[in-house]
């Protein structure tokens, strides 16, 4: 009897740290989810504000120009930056074939968004283009291996509720019932190859540090559009006006800070999360148009960024 007190006081302490331990690691796994998301919805308002400098840029100089002016300056900045800090990352060649299947993502994706855009109408396509974060998200599941809690799950739901209700406008909805929408077909290919992107993006920086990702990434971008601007003899005088150049560099500079975010997001242990939290980004265009265009939001769009803010401080709680 003695003897089996006793065994029972020495296992005690051992039960005792043991449970500790999970604790700790379970506080530790919670922590890194929430900082996830933060960087997530941080990547989410830079791209928002990178987003709305571009459609000034674009109305400017136009689409291919913007481009191009917005990747070559976001590899020179980055590449000065990482420079500047002695972080200069060692490349290697397993790193190519993602930069490319980005990169050529990226820019075709981008193109039929645009495409989509011009033969509308808005109302519809923008919110379809919007649900790439579900895509995303689904990838990264799926390939990835990431799990969901219940919990998480409603709740990157409800943003997702929330990113199609912000991106539509219920009044022009309204008056394309039941007319032909050209723009759908065009805007699904936007929207998953948006999607896949953000999965391979994750499995990049999985794989490779961030900052020689996003590297290669911008170079094999500039190569891309560069090739496109060549072939059609585009002509890029226009950027010897200072406020274009400054428009596409503003564009470069937060395009490659937010995907550093994203990054930072997938990197702190959770693709999905980080990805749900990028679904902010419609926030930002909406409160942009009412202040600096004057623009009017539909009553449903106020409801879709509470439903968007309301999904997010849940899926921060439940991190």
């Amino acid at each position: 009897m003695a003897a089996c007190v006793s065994r029972t006081c020495s296992s005690s302490p051992r039960t005792a740290r043991a449970t500790s331990l999970k604790r700790l690691a379970s506080s530790s796994s919670k922590a890194k989810q929430l900082e996830a998301l933060l960087f997530g919805v941080g990547a989410a308002v830079v791209w928002g504000f990178a987003d709305y400098a571009a459609a000034l840029a674009a109305r400017r100089v136009g689409a291919v120009r913007t481009a191009f002016g917005m990747q070559t300056t976001g590899l020179l900045s980055f590449a000065i930056v990482l420079a500047a800090l002695g972080r200069w990352p060692s490349l290697e060649s397993g790193e190519a074939p993602y930069a490319l299947a980005l990169g050529v993502l990226g820019v075709a994706s981008v193109s039929a968004l645009y495409r989509a855009l011009a033969l509308g109408p808005v109302a519809v396509v923008a919110p379809v283009v919007a649900s790439y974060v579900a895509v995303t998200v689904f990838l990264v599941v799926i390939f990835l291996g990431e799990r969901l809690s219940v919990a998480q799950l409603v709740a990157a739901t409800v943003v997702f509720i929330g990113v199609v209700t912000t991106s539509t406008d219920s009044r022009q909805l309204r008056a394309t019932l039941g007319r032909p929408i050209p723009g759908v077909q065009v805007g699904l290919l936007a929207t998953v190859g948006f999607g896949i992107w953000g999965a391979i993006f994750a499995a990049a920086t999985r794989a490779y540090p961030w900052p020689a990702v996003i590297l290669v990434l911008r170079a094999a971008s500039v190569l891309i559009v560069s090739a496109f601007v060549i072939l059609r003899h585009i002509d890029l005088t226009v950027f010897r006006d200072r406020r274009a150049l400054a428009l596409a560099t503003t564009v470069g500079v937060l395009d490659t800070f937010a995907n550093a975010l994203f990054a930072l997001g997938i990197q702190s242990g959770s693709a999905s999360i980080a990805a749900s939290g990028s679904g902010a980004y419609p926030i930002i265009p909406a409160i942009l148009g009412v202040v600096a265009l004057r623009e009017r939001l539909a009553p449903n769009q106020y409801v879709g960024i509470a439903i968007l803010i309301s999904g997010l401080v849940a899926l921060g709680a439940v991190s």
